[in-house]
């Protein structure tokens, strides 16, 4: 839609009635939108295109541009904004259906602030990731729908998420344990009359079976060395409490080393030429989209993005540049499209320069191991599953957070190709990629293309989690490599559903690629930890309590070498897969261990509450709820203390809204 076209379409729709369908970001530009009476520079514009096309992010193709300037303060504009405000804001729709609920989950963001003043009082959220990370997210969108029905953010995080965080670990104490059952059924028995919740089984026997497993990679001993000098270096403590604006920066760093190590090269490159140009763009916003759940709790959101990014830039010469963005030259990466920004040969030189001056330069061959595939078991593991796939004729999809791992398989699979006889791996014939660069139009091209059954050269397909992890179908593959973890589970779940979903014919295999003993190995067990607080939050389900609170919390320890792990498994003949029975075969040395990841969210019918134990948990909610509300609340709660009691009717809600007492 175009800047004009908004006013005169929404007030057609304020007077006269019907649906009216918008994206979030619309709806936010929309109450704070002027008119387009100012004109943005081609160098603005520029700068404001690298910055969307580094961050890998779908934004740019909203169909939202020309709406993204602030309003200029004038009295025409502020007539304009009203008016946006008045249609759409106060009094608002009859009714407001928010699909992809989760984007609200963080009610400190733009969109949510935005969209949580509408007055509308009739409100329907829809996600299939009702809880993501915490209980927080879980909260903020129930908290949409209901306003105070579970009191206020702190009456809630007193009364259900410490509890519950509290009895979730392998060494809670039994008392928080038993506490934490009872507290998840009451606030599962709560939610009961305003929740209607369907999970994936309702499809199950549609699909095909799907087999997931998180395999761990022994990290090469050069991967160690510079894992553990890094760590020493930066004098790390993995026991000191966590700083946020560090994490990201090493972070990004140890993922580049777990991954491949020659992807230091380009990582130094590619920031080290930005800290030149004075650009301040990392990949600060994309880590915070990617919600490294409570650590960035213990921080105020914007305050923590402003320091993580001018710390980002200080250290940027002791090598903790932090961004993975393709704009690396073509010297290094021969995708990379040319822009009229490169730097001259000279500011290269300098580059180069102080590249050999890095810790890592001299602790191996950077010139000569680019295309050693030995120097990193992920590698050596792709390679082997996209030749094990190739030779049964099943299609594969890698999906990876790392723009660099990406252009790193492209370069692999070039210098593959033309080694071979005839080429073998030509892009859009052979393998597609996908990222926040490729337009719609190019996406929907490929898509269909790869999902040709008959079409047997389309076999691979590259994409980045961020930019090709929801919206797509692309049931032709029934292999998928999650390459590397994301803190966000649900951006991995996301993902592994491009594949198995309604249209898919074949039994779909998942393979979680982990570092063993790295960062990543436990934020995966973060990953377990919050989809079992789901399960048991939302569909009031009973699950082991895998790991203790110092696994999940010491992220920087590491412990390539620990095999007492009794969760890991290693008997080849039990593997249903036959692909990674037969890896698991080849390569004894580098897979360390398998898990079917689903074993780890299996529901105990033995762990259900008693009788006894639900009244008890019922009878403590009655209690809590007493102790919040007192006699004079107005929102939808029992209108007695008997839990059996029904909740108060929608229209009689509405009332006590409107009349308070």
């Amino acid at each position: 839609m175009e800047r004009r076209e908004g006013m005169p379409l929404t007030r057609a729709w304020y007077e006269g009635g019907g649906i009216l369908i918008m994206g979030y970001e619309m709806y936010r530009l929309l109450n704070y939108a002027s008119e387009p009476t100012i004109k943005t520079s081609s160098k603005t514009a520029k700068k404001k295109q690298r910055s969307t096309e580094d961050n890998d992010d779908d934004s740019s193709n909203s169909g939202d541009e020309g709406w993204t300037k602030k309003p200029t303060k004038t009295k025409a504009n502020l007539a304009t904004i009203e008016k946006y405000r008045k249609y759409l804001r106060s009094p608002g729709p009859d009714l407001i259906v928010c699909d992809e609920g989760h984007i609200i989950k963080n009610p400190k963001s733009a969109i949510a602030r935005t969209v949580n003043e509408v007055r509308t009082l009739r409100r329907i959220v829809l996600t299939g990731t009702p809880m993501q990370n915490n209980l927080k997210e879980y909260y903020a969108m129930i908290n949409f729908c209901k306003p105070n029905y579970l009191g206020t953010e702190h009456e809630f995080s007193r009364n259900f998420r410490i509890p519950i965080e509290a009895g979730q670990h392998k060494d809670s104490s039994p008392g928080d344990v038993a506490y934490m059952r009872r507290r998840a059924y009451a606030l599962n028995q709560r939610l009961k009359t305003i929740l209607h919740r369907r999970d994936f089984d309702v499809l199950r026997s549609f699909l095909p079976p799907k087999f997931e497993y998180a395999v761990k990679i022994k990290c090469m001993p050069l991967q160690q060395e510079l894992y553990q000098t890094y760590l020493l270096i930066q004098n790390i403590d993995p026991t000191a409490r966590l700083n946020m604006a560090k994490l990201l920066t090493d972070y990004q760093y140890l993922m580049k080393i777990w991954t491949h190590p020659w992807l230091l090269k380009p990582h130094f490159i590619d920031g080290y030429q930005k800290y030149l140009r004075g650009q301040d763009q990392v990949e600060t916003d994309q880590f915070f989209q990617d919600d490294p759940d409570d650590i960035e709790d213990e921080y105020e959101g914007s305050r923590t993005q402003k320091r993580t990014k001018q710390a980002s830039k200080d250290k940027i010469t002791q090598s903790t540049t932090t961004t993975t963005s393709r704009s690396v030259i073509s010297k290094y990466f021969s995708n990379t499209n040319d822009r009229d920004d490169t730097v001259s040969t000279d500011r290269m030189a300098n580059v180069l320069k102080a590249m050999k001056k890095e810790w890592w330069y001299d602790m191996f061959d950077v010139e000569r191991s680019q295309f050693d595939i030995e120097l990193s078991g992920k590698f050596e593991l792709f390679r082997a599953i996209l030749n094990e796939c190739e030779s049964i004729g099943d299609k594969l999809l890698v999906f990876t957070r790392s723009l660099l791992s990406l252009d790193y398989i492209e370069q692999w699979l070039e210098r593959w190709s033309t080694r071979a006889p005839s080429p073998k791996w030509i892009k859009g014939t052979d393998y597609f990629r996908m990222d926040g660069k490729v337009p719609i139009k190019q996406r929907a091209i490929d898509i269909k293309t790869f999902n040709e059954i008959e079409n047997t050269r389309a076999r691979l397909f590259l994409i980045s989690t961020m930019a090709g992890g929801i919206g797509i179908n692309l049931y032709s593959a029934n292999r998928v490599i999650i390459f590397d973890v994301s803190w966000n589970p649900a951006h991995d779940l996301q993902a592994m559903f491009r594949s198995y979903r309604l249209g898919q014919k074949k039994p779909v295999y998942i393979y979680r690629i982990i570092g063993k003993g790295t960062m990543e190995e436990k934020i995966y067990k973060r990953q377990i930890t919050k989809q079992a607080m789901s399960q048991r939050v939302v569909d009031s389900k009973q699950l082991d309590r895998h790991f203790t609170n110092d696994e999940l919390s010491q992220l920087y320890r590491f412990e390539p070498d620990n095999e007492d792990d009794p969760l890991d498994k290693y008997d080849a003949d039990r593997v249903k897969d036959k692909i990674l029975r037969k890896l698991m075969d080849n390569f004894e040395d580098l897979i360390v261990s398998y898990r079917e990841h689903d074993s780890l969210l299996i529901h105990r019918d033995e762990e259900n509450l008693t009788e006894e134990e639900q009244k008890q948990a019922q009878h403590e909610d009655v209690l809590t709820k007493t102790r919040i509300y007192g006699r004079n609340h107005t929102t939808a709660i029992p209108l007695t203390d008997d839990p059996i009691i029904s909740i108060i009717p929608g229209q009689v809600m509405n009332f006590f809204r409107q009349n308070p007492t």
